[in-house]
């Protein structure tokens, strides 16, 4: 049986990833071209004319080249055109040497305008219902101005055996269709209704995984305003930082599913090098595993050649690979975890192995599922479910594939595979080279001016800045931002907030470039949706950097435009 599932989704496509429309187009254009060869072998046999026969054949020859199109191809519109098109003229030339309306064919035209309906909406789908009308009224002229001689079967019997063939054989592919769409429909109902209930169980869950590091952040914060001992206001300084990590990574997953769920998760390639991917990644979990006292695991990376660049989204690729890793590190308490590259055809495939309690069969395909969390040996006590799921739509996005191999009790293997394209010399590029500990001093003293309605927020940003030798003013929203750009000429940076009340950072920005373009602006806000950022560049602004702010991160963006 899954042989047969795999053949026939191979053949039609999966409707998840492709889609729905054009897995059902996929369908109709390969089940019509074999029922028109099918007919096409009938019409021979029945020896009326040879124009069916052709007509059949050309257009199942047609419809096949259009299946291969539609299955390998990106684009749909064109090929839904010529597939409505096509089909309105082959049944047209059909009805035509099958005697007309008094042939089977005629019957055939009313259930393609289904098809059109199905296929089709908004202005195309009028356009197109319009087109089929006008084609009936056509079929109706030709029809009443026809000779009788067009109407007439060569023998009488010969019209029964047609009709009644012709319509098992038009009947049959119209089940099949509609068989197609009612699977397709009960599933996608079925998937609704489960995602439904995984969501009520997220949310019920989400309140808890909000709560739990938020009441550490709130508890100890009071706790650190009292506390004079310097090692324990450092202990709880540790714990609020830990606490505020985790509900940032809680926060960015919401965020990625999101943009998931709206179907605009963005991808950035770019060149890397494999090395740097490889070491942040085991320098980041070395550190991480220390904290969680994981002294009887190893950790370490395996890789045929580092040295080589690949094209991709890097950031995108550590967050998949870090979510492996940590997964790894939550679920083995002794043993060894090893992050290997290798490179195999077309594909380099990444792997995270572990030790650990290792997974179940039955649970296997369950952790790619949203809001599944599985909690073996009391091992996984946080976290929401939604990481492998969000890893996954990341790597389909990247063209790749994500799988998982393991036995219970004898730890997992997650593979990871993505195309394999090198980055060309130019495009062979290293991140943003990561600042030093100590924040680079500008050489002059220069004026920055932060545009922040957040008293807090403001008090953040100067205290980041501090030991940079800045002159740091404040404007609370986009009017007086506007104001003082007209009254200062020298401004050498903007941090500007997009989110302001009256005119906000968007139209402020726009402003300012109008009157100074070559004040550099970095928008800085809470609001890191997908599409912000291609928004806040649209408007003016040079860069962008999300809250909760990165000290590092926007002390190194401050320091390269002021350079």
């Amino acid at each position: 049986m899954k042989k047969l599932h795999s053949l026939y989704v191979s053949v039609f496509g999966d409707s998840d990833q492709i889609g729905s429309e054009r897995y059902f187009v996929t369908v109709t254009c390969l089940s019509a071209s074999i029922f028109l060869f099918v007919l096409c072998l009938v019409h021979f046999f029945m020896n009326l004319s040879l124009a069916p026969v052709i007509i059949a054949g050309g257009g199942s020859l047609l419809l096949f080249g259009l299946y291969f199109l539609v299955r390998f191809g990106t684009c749909l519109f064109y090929p839904k055109l010529i597939l409505s098109v096509l089909g309105l003229v082959l049944l047209d030339l059909t009805w035509y040497s099958k005697f007309l309306s008094n042939g089977p064919v005629l019957f055939f035209i009313l259930l393609f305008g289904a098809l059109v309906l199905w296929v089709w909406e908004g202005r195309s789908l009028i356009f197109l219902l319009l087109l089929y009308y006008l084609n009936i009224a056509i079929l109706f002229y030709i029809d009443y101005h026809a000779p009788s001689a067009l109407f007439e079967y060569p023998e009488g019997r010969m019209r029964n055996v047609d009709i009644y063939l012709s319509f098992t054989l038009y009947s049959a592919m119209l089940i099949f269709l509609l068989s197609v769409v009612k699977r397709d429909f009960l599933r996608q109902k079925e998937k609704a209704i489960h995602s439904d209930k995984l969501k009520s169980a997220f949310l019920a869950n989400m309140s808890h995984e909000i709560r739990t590091p938020l009441n550490s952040i709130v508890g100890f914060s009071r706790l650190l305003q009292e506390e004079t001992d310097p090692k324990t206001k450092d202990h709880y300084g540790t714990i609020i930082q830990k606490s505020s990590n985790q509900l940032t990574g809680l926060i960015n997953d919401i965020i990625d599913l999101s943009i998931i769920e709206a179907g605009e998760l963005g991808i950035n390639y770019s060149g890397f090098k494999l090395r740097m991917l490889l070491e942040e990644l085991i320098t980041t979990f070395s550190v991480e595993m220390q904290k969680k006292e994981k002294d009887k695991v190893e950790l370490k990376y395996e890789c045929v050649d580092e040295s080589i660049s690949i094209l991709s989204d890097y950031d995108r690729l550590k967050q998949v690979l870090s979510n492996l890793i940590s997964n790894a590190v939550k679920f083995t308490s002794e043993g060894e975890i090893i992050l290997r590259c290798v490179i195999q055809s077309n594909e380099i495939v990444f792997s995270v192995s572990d030790t650990g309690t290792g997974i179940p069969i039955e649970d296997q395909q369950k952790i790619f599922q949203r809001f599944t969390s599985i909690n073996y040996s009391g091992m996984n006590t946080e976290g929401t479910g939604i990481g492998l799921s969000i890893s996954e739509k990341i790597i389909q996005a990247l063209k790749g594939r994500i799988w998982v191999e393991s036995k219970a009790g004898e730890g997992s293997v997650f593979f990871v595979a993505i195309p394999y394209v090198t980055a060309g010399k130019k495009k062979d590029g290293q991140k943003a080279p990561q600042p030093p500990d100590e924040p680079a001093k500008i050489s002059s003293r220069k004026k920055i001016l932060v545009v922040e309605d957040d008293t807090a927020s403001r008090e953040l940003i100067g205290k980041i800045l501090m030991s940079m030798n800045l002159d740091l003013a404040y404007v609370s929203d986009g009017d007086e931002a506007i104001s003082y750009v007209r009254q200062h000429g020298d401004i050498s940076l903007i941090l500007m907030d997009l989110m302001l009340p009256g005119v906000d950072g968007f139209e402020a920005t726009t402003t300012i470039k109008e009157i100074n373009p070559g004040i550099p602006i970095i928008a800085q806000t809470a609001y890191a949706m997908t599409g912000d950022r291609e928004r806040a560049i649209k408007a003016g602004c040079d860069d962008y950097i999300s809250k909760p702010l990165n000290s590092k991160l926007l002390q190194d963006m401050v320091n390269s435009y002021l350079k």
